[in-house]
């Protein structure tokens, strides 16, 4: 197996897994806003920021 071929693979399964998680992320997203409502989620987020700052 040459050197290219490997790192195709190497290249395109890292791809896919980037795909993968964006849209998992995504999805994860949109049912806690279909669970909780925008406002609830956006709440949340600014609340989580002022505890970090």
């Amino acid at each position: 197996m040459s050197i290219t071929v490997l790192l195709s693979t190497v290249v395109f399964a890292a791809t896919l897994g980037l795909c993968a998680a964006i849209l998992v992320g995504g999805a994860l997203y949109v049912r806690r806003i279909r669970r909780h409502g925008l406002e609830a989620v956006l709440a949340g987020a600014r609340r989580h920021r002022e505890l970090r700052d």
